[in-house]
């Protein structure tokens, strides 16, 4: 009886701590928290990221569409270089994360979907503000010490501003 009083606890503890990890403030705060490190190139921005992340990111300008596909080490390029550039030309970024949905996997929640839909304007001196909306999903999984991000799919439109 003793056993089984201390499996419930087990799997109550359990069930609480993803209730918690992928709440939609717990979660918020989290991916808030990753875009500002990736965007000032803080030490430990790629810390997160699984090691056997997918990244597809398609992006649809005046000029046509790009897409950046890879893993992490890519993705861990593409951020380092893209930080240093907002850093070298003083960018000014402003960026506005609005939670669209969380699904948790099925029992016993070991990972959820987000999407997000994000706005971000950069303006740089001298030169016109760039506008980019984009909608990511992303699919987070827990961890032993807390959760990384196993990949993100991305949809955005960007356009110049006055």
């Amino acid at each position: 009886m003793r056993k089984l009083f201390w499996l419930g606890v087990l799997a109550a503890a359990f069930y609480g701590h993803s209730r918690f990890v992928f709440s939609e403030p717990g979660m918020m705060s989290w991916m808030q928290k990753q875009d500002q490190m990736m965007l000032q190139g803080e030490d430990g921005m790629c810390d997160a990221y699984a090691s056997d992340i997918k990244v597809d990111l398609r992006s649809q300008t005046a000029r046509g569409e790009t897409q950046f596909v890879g893993g992490k080490e890519e993705l861990c390029e593409y951020l380092k270089d893209a930080s240093a550039a907002f850093r070298a030309t003083n960018a000014s970024v402003n960026n506005n994360m609005e939670l669209l949905s969380i699904e948790p996997s099925g029992f016993p929640w070991l990972s959820a979907t987000v999407k997000l839909r994000q706005s971000t304007t950069v303006r740089m001196r001298g030169l016109p503000a760039i506008t980019e909306v984009a909608d990511t999903t992303t699919v987070v999984r827990r961890t032993f010490n807390g959760r990384e991000i196993a990949s993100i799919d991305s949809s955005s439109e960007a356009s110049l501003g006055q």
